[in-house]
């Protein structure tokens, strides 16, 4: 046996290609023509395979540097059998003049089928952006696999075999659909300057792929609108210094919505899976959105149309201490019909809240803020709700969404309700 280093045979006009797929480890027994490494230029994508059979002992590019013609890329243990019907001295030519000889002794067509480099033109019938290596692409003939249907991982959005893999074990498990596929950019954003790495906890990663799912996937608008909070606020105020309870303006709005969801039923539904009807809910089982070291998690307080301030009250503390020791059952995170989350406690005015599937709508909640009006006795100032009502524009239109928060707000000023439900 003896060492050979080869060399990236003639690329043609294409220079400075870029290596995106090193498709063999050290230590690996390859046969002739099995692909090393994967070029890709500004039209096509191109297999640089093995010239003979044998052991890899080096591969001389990574993946992002850029080659030409002649650069040395390959070093092999050639197979007895592969080294006696190779040149004597192949191993000991310069980068280019190995082709040169082969050439020169009128052998060109040996030359073509050692270093056959098989180019993977853009498959205009599957989409342009779609980027795969030749033996990706026959992997995928064979088996009738769509590769617009691949998720991709490899460097700039390549499918690789892998993908291929994965795709048929999640079709034949029925898994294919579990979860949202979506690619990030790959960056080494250390070329500018220090950096640290944070792993995301499952929570984490899970709303990641629920909120991209639903942001994709669902047509949202939102409403602005804001409320006369001050009423409310004293009202608060005295129900308890009288019950002697220390209840927060969410629950108040929490219970309100509720109460208004009943006679705004489409706001309270679920689209089909077939997109057919929608199903109206008796039912209000209000998701209340907690803030938590290990991400956001919003459990739902079940039937709050039939419960207090009080009660509801409580079962948000319940909830969010809970949801902050990870100690939330199951059923605490199934079964929301609306939901609503509220930034009232640490600022801002108005934002897009997304909504959680398979709900068509969420409300947004900021801070209050002084504004001054107009009243019967001249200026005076007053506390005002922001309210950001998000909804799906599928099921939901914009005069319907506009009703609801006039309706809302109207709700959350009625003094002589909110008394009657306050405990």
């Amino acid at each position: 046996m003896k060492n050979q280093v080869f060399y990236i045979p003639d690329l043609g006009e294409a220079e400075d290609v870029e290596v995106i797929e090193i498709c063999v480890k050290i230590g690996e027994s390859v046969n002739s023509e099995d692909p090393i490494i994967v070029l890709e230029s500004d039209k096509a994508a191109m297999e640089i395979p093995s010239p003979v059979a044998g052991k890899v002992l080096a591969v001389k590019v990574s993946i992002g540097d850029t080659v030409n013609s002649g650069t040395p890329f390959l070093e092999i243990e050639a197979d007895g059998d592969e080294l006696n019907s190779q040149p004597d001295d192949s191993s000991e030519l310069e980068p280019g003049k190995e082709i040169e000889k082969v050439v020169t002794q009128n052998k060109s067509k040996q030359l073509n089928q050692n270093f056959s480099v098989q180019v993977s033109q853009v498959n205009q019938s599957s989409g342009s952006s779609i980027y795969a290596g030749p033996a990706v692409r026959k992997l995928a003939r064979e088996f009738s696999i769509d590769l617009a249907l691949v998720s991709p991982s490899g460097p700039k959005g390549r499918v690789l075999k892998e993908d291929l893999h994965l795709f048929v074990q999640q079709r034949l498990s029925g898994k294919e659909n579990q979860k949202f596929q979506f690619t990030q950019p790959d960056i080494d954003y250390s070329k500018w300057g220090s950096v640290e790495e944070i792993k995301l906890s499952k929570s984490q990663k899970t709303s990641l792929t629920n909120l991209h799912t639903s942001w994709i996937n669902i047509p949202h608008v939102t409403q602005h609108d804001e409320c006369d909070f001050s009423l409310l606020m004293e009202l608060r105020k005295q129900l308890n210094k009288k019950h002697k309870l220390k209840i927060s303006p969410l629950a108040f709005i929490a219970k309100v919505t509720s109460q208004v969801l009943l006679e705004f039923p489409l706001l309270n539904s679920s689209l089909s899976k077939d997109l057919d009807h929608a199903v109206l809910k008796n039912y209000v089982n209000l998701g209340i959105a907690v803030d938590t070291p290990e991400g956001l998690i919003v459990p739902n307080i079940k039937n709050a149309q039939d419960k207090s301030i009080a009660e509801i009250s409580v079962e948000i503390a319940n909830l969010a201490q809970a949801a902050k020791n990870r100690k939330l059952q199951i059923k605490d995170l199934k079964g929301a019909s609306f939901t609503i989350s509220s930034l009232g406690a640490i600022g801002g005015k108005f934002f897009t809240p997304i909504i959680n599937p398979p709900e068509v709508g969420i409300l947004g909640v900021s801070k209050t803020f002084e504004k001054v009006i107009t009243g019967k006795n001249g200026f005076e100032s007053r506390s005002f709700l922001p309210l950001s009502l998000s909804y799906d524009h599928r099921a939901i239109n914009g005069v319907y969404a506009v009703e609801f928060t006039s309706q809302l707000a109207q709700a959350i000023m009625d003094i002589k309700m909110i008394e009657k439900v306050f405990k």
